[in-house]
């Protein structure tokens, strides 16, 4: 498929995970050779579903595990890392902070180090956050240059750390390392039911009320984004990693919706009914609004959104109609 991926040997952290999963079928199908890290790979995770995981090798290890890094890197003679592990789950990070740091934060130092103490010579690029910039509430597009606020969770600050430390090795030591934030990454496989758009589909799978607890008002605008359109900015970083090598870059859809919008659209593409969703937060004077400026992405990685939200919502629902009994 793109003759720049063929025979290329790729490992990726995380790899049984929601955005994980399908880089390594992006990076298969471009005909790399893939080399999956990940604590373990559950058997409803995309990467089973998909059949990806028998198209790969397969490393089961803790990514904060510096030397089982190292020589997976030497034995496989990696050329491109891709760190996604992580703690991505927000809620669980104020119920265990030093663990979503641990991970978060040190993991990201191991592969640093793994990468540094194996001679300085992969390619790296890093899963980031939009959760990097913290809460905001002013309807404009955050560059990449707007510092870090306050946050609500200690999933955030320990984005913000990895997010600095490979930079800063990129300075430092001269590591070819870049980073990706994304915002609200949604699609095929996600099992975790705490984000927006897979809550959207539990509720309608089991015909249960279409609540989405007390976190949010609905009036929250965030920015979302399909999972393919991840995964293609993942590999453009990647092929034009000379021109980004200690730079961070906002990967996301450019505009805000509202939670209560994302999920009015979501009821419409599960079944063409428009339901009305349920919000319990307090009702914010002020709403959160948070989407990202990615300009610089397009001009420097030629890359930009390609799939519009209401198809990606039909894509999403469908496969998890598909496959309801494959992951529930």
């Amino acid at each position: 498929m793109d003759s720049g991926w063929k025979g290329r040997i790729c490992l990726v952290t995380g790899a049984a995970g929601f955005g994980g999963s399908h880089l390594c079928a992006a990076l298969v199908e471009r005909g790399a050779k893939v080399v999956g890290f990940d604590r373990w790979s559950p058997r409803n995770s995309f990467l089973a579903l998909s059949g990806t995981i028998d198209r790969i090798d397969w490393i089961q290890g803790d990514v904060r595990d510096v030397d089982l890094l190292k020589q997976a890197l030497e034995r496989f003679d990696v050329a491109t890392v891709f760190h996604l592990a992580a703690q991505p789950i927000v809620p669980i990070s104020n119920t265990l902070p030093m663990e979503t740091f641990s991970v978060n934060a040190m993991g990201a130092m191991a592969v640093l180090e793994a990468i540094r103490l194996t001679g300085n010579r992969r390619d790296l690029v890093f899963a980031s956050s939009g959760a990097y910039y913290g809460a905001t509430t002013t309807d404009e597009p955050i560059a990449e240059e707007h510092p870090p606020l306050p946050a609500m969770n200690t999933y955030a600050p320990s984005k913000v750390a990895a997010d600095e430390m490979v930079r800063s090795y990129a300075r430092i030591f001269g590591t070819r390392a870049a980073v990706c934030r994304f915002m609200n990454t949604f699609g095929e496989g996600d099992s975790n039911f705490t984000r927006l758009v897979p809550r959207a589909a539990r509720n309608l799978a089991l015909a249960e009320p279409y609540d989405f607890g007390d976190r949010d008002d609905g009036s929250t605008q965030l920015d979302f984004l399909h999972i393919s359109d991840m995964t293609r900015a993942y590999i453009a970083l990647a092929e034009n990693l000379d021109a980004g090598i200690g730079e961070a870059f906002n990967i996301g859809s450019g505009r805000g919706r509202s939670t209560a919008e994302i999920a009015r659209a979501a009821s419409l593409a599960w079944d063409g009914t428009e339901r009305t969703p349920l919000f319990g937060g307090p009702a914010r004077s002020t709403p959160i609004v948070k989407y990202l400026d990615t300009s610089k992405a397009e001009r420097i990685l030629g890359w930009k959104p390609a799939v519009p939200l209401q198809e990606a919502l039909e894509r999403t629902m469908k496969w998890y109609k598909d496959n309801w009994s494959a992951i529930a």
